[in-house]
């Protein structure tokens, strides 16, 4: 074996074991360093299965593409926020889903709440709610996912990232200081599409940085005509900006305040923004005293074999809907037809 050639290298002398044992301290440094990164992955690993062993989810069948040509039904519903969902508006909701049996449901995003120890990117004045878990947040969207697919078995369903699902992506790139690779491994650890089970339930995820088609911006899809996006319009004249910034018909979420605006465009024509409502307590704790304006509901679209588009906004009022009354008084029209 040859040896190391030691020839004109100083390898005695204070400089020498000044190296050495700098060299020594840089090795004991990455060593607690490594040890401590196991630690971190142990931790991880032990959250993640938590959040799965949270509640064993069924695997549900996969939807059913639409038909082609006749009427079709769409359900419009979003802002459910997991653990802060208003259980009472949840199941009016549902209970109006039994009813109509859409062929195609989209979720506007924030289905989750992400709240606590993901609530990092909140605007000032935040509050973060930290009497439930993320598991338990992961739960409750689940069970309102498992009761959705059983009152529309046949729907084709569409889930839009909210910005409360953004959180976890934002969370993991803080936590890897922003390292793609790491920050890729720890966002699908935790990702709601993957504790939600969404490949497996045959739902469609869109993410908020994506682009879907082309032409539109990131995290906007289009469905017969209609644009969906969850975060678009703001404020008293929410609506109305939307309209504005779409220049077409466009549903959107995010400000849980059922609204409507209506323009005409010299060359588009007749043009809408409707935002549905939420699904979520109306008065969160991190509002405080002040009113929120909020209100509950959801919309369906009616779009018949042109592709002509139909919306109406279901209002949810102290847990009832008020689909009850519509369908009824449409019924004494279609029995005064038959007359």
């Amino acid at each position: 074996m040859k040896g190391i050639d030691l020839k004109k290298k100083n390898v005695t002398g204070d400089a020498a074991m000044e190296r050495v044992i700098a060299a020594q301290a840089k090795i004991q440094e990455l060593q607690r360093e490594v040890r401590a990164l196991r630690t971190d992955r142990d931790q991880l690993l032990e959250e993640y299965q938590d959040a799965l062993n949270a509640r064993p989810v069924p695997v549900s069948p996969t939807a059913s593409k639409k038909s082609v040509g006749g009427t079709r039904l769409r359900v419009v519903a979003g802002d459910l926020h997991g653990m802060r969902m208003d259980p009472a508006a949840a199941r009016s909701f549902l209970d109006d889903v039994k009813v109509l049996r859409p062929d195609e449901v989209v979720l506007g995003g924030d289905m989750l709440e992400v709240g606590g120890w993901l609530a990092k990117h909140q605007p000032v004045g935040f509050v973060a709610e930290t009497d439930y878990s993320y598991q338990e947040d992961i739960a409750a969207t689940n069970w309102f996912l498992d009761e959705l697919q059983v009152a529309a078995p046949k729907a084709v369903i569409h889930y839009l990232e909210g910005n409360h699902e953004d959180r976890v992506e934002r969370w993991a790139v803080d936590q890897t200081r922003a390292h793609q690779r790491e920050a890729g491994y720890l966002y699908e650890a935790f990702a709601p599409r993957s504790l939600l089970r969404l490949s497996e339930r045959g739902i469609s995820y869109y993410h908020r940085g994506n682009v879907y088609v082309e032409g539109l911006p990131r995290g906007w899809i289009e469905l017969d005509g209609m644009y969906f996006v969850h975060e678009l319009g703001r404020g008293k004249n929410a609506a109305r900006d939307a309209l504005h910034q779409a220049a077409g018909d466009v549903t959107y979420f995010h400000t849980h305040r059922a609204d409507t605006s209506t323009d005409v465009f010299p060359r588009t024509g007749l043009v809408h923004a409707y935002n549905p409502g939420c699904l979520c307590k109306m008065q969160p704790m991190w509002m405080h005293s002040k009113p929120t304006g909020w209100s509950q509901g959801y919309a369906i679209d009616i779009i018949d074999a042109d592709g002509d588009n139909t919306h109406l906004q279901i209002p949810i009022w102290r847990g009832k809907s008020h689909l009850e009354p519509i369908l009824q008084q449409l019924g004494k029209v279609g029995q005064g037809a038959n007359k």
